[in-house]
């Protein structure tokens, strides 16, 4: 999680996204000379990054990582701000680009650490998000994903986990995995270009589904 600290500055940037957008590099050069200091005193604060939040060249990675995110691909990041804002009434720029440092500051935390992604998967799930992923979602329509369990072993879990890679959507295992680390449906929905955060609900309740027909010897619907 990061802290509240400049909510009200970094709501304002929001003036600059239609700008930006529109092909105004003047506009982005201005958001990104305000967003930066900003961007830092979050960092400087952030739990996501642990200890490493004291060292300023780590902070500075990730800030550097967020703003090459948003600008990549004719700004294709900070496109999403506007469509993630119109689903989620009362949020602003600030709760969105927290969402963004958040994820980028567990994917460099996970870098350092020697969990890097490869080729193209999340880092290595560890012991207890394994069984997580060996419970199978209910039959009933229940909105808490409450679980009963399954399987406990843990060889069954990874064996689980490889046929998700083979078989499920590619948003789908992302959103199944970050959801396993602990992300949030709206932290999901941010980072996976996603509407609203009932979308990334979806994701994960179709991924676990399909995990459940497969393993539970259910016939798919």
């Amino acid at each position: 999680m990061m802290t509240m600290l400049g909510d009200p500055d970094l709501a304002t940037l929001a003036a600059h996204v239609p700008l930006v957008i529109g092909g105004d590099g003047s506009a982005w050069k201005e958001l990104v000379a305000q967003l930066e200091p900003l961007l830092i005193q979050l960092l400087r604060r952030s739990r996501t990054l642990g200890a490493m939040r004291h060292n300023v060249d780590d902070c500075r990675a990730v800030m550097i990582n967020v703003l090459e995110r948003l600008k990549r691909d004719d700004y294709r990041g900070l496109r999403l701000f506007q469509p993630w804002a119109a689903a989620n009434p009362g949020k602003d720029f600030g709760d969105w680009i927290r969402i963004v440092t958040v994820n980028l500051a567990r994917d460099h935390v996970s870098s350092r650490l020697g969990f890097a992604e490869r080729a193209g998967d999340e880092a290595p799930l560890n012991k207890r998000m394994l069984h997580t992923l060996a419970s199978l979602l209910p039959g009933d329509d229940d909105h808490r994903l409450a679980f009963r369990p399954l399987m406990t072993d843990a060889q069954l879990a990874r064996e689980l986990l490889e046929y998700a890679a083979r078989s499920l959507d590619p948003a789908q295992l992302r959103a199944l995995r970050r959801w396993l680390a602990g992300a949030s449906f709206d932290e999901i929905a941010a980072e996976l270009g996603l509407a609203a955060p009932r979308d990334a609900d979806k994701l994960v309740r179709a991924a676990l589904a399909r995990l459940r027909r497969h393993f539970g010897g259910q016939t798919d619907e």
